[in-house]
């Protein structure tokens, strides 16, 4: 499960912007290890919005990012949660 924050372990790769970006915006209910779970539609530091999700969890009613997850950028998720897995 991908968690938003400005935590530096929570990160996107962005090959448009040539950095690893923190997942910014996320859920405002959900939570994984006390921060924010990460959906489709949320937004990367670099201004990428996570275009892909789990097919069977939702976070307010959005389906859940989950460790590879592509952004529109072109990018995906490379860290996440330790405790929590989600599949695509």
């Amino acid at each position: 499960m991908a968690r938003c924050h400005t935590d530096p372990c929570v990160t996107a790769a962005c090959p448009r912007c040539k950095v690893v970006t923190p997942i910014v915006k996320g859920s405002h209910s959900a939570m994984a290890d006390n921060l924010p779970v990460a959906r489709v539609g949320d937004v990367t530091g670099c201004g990428a919005t996570i275009k892909t999700g789990s097919a069977d969890h939702r976070a307010d009613g959005l389906p859940v990012a989950y460790l590879g997850s592509v952004t529109f950028h072109g990018g995906a998720i490379i860290t996440g949660s330790s405790t929590i897995k989600v599949a695509p």
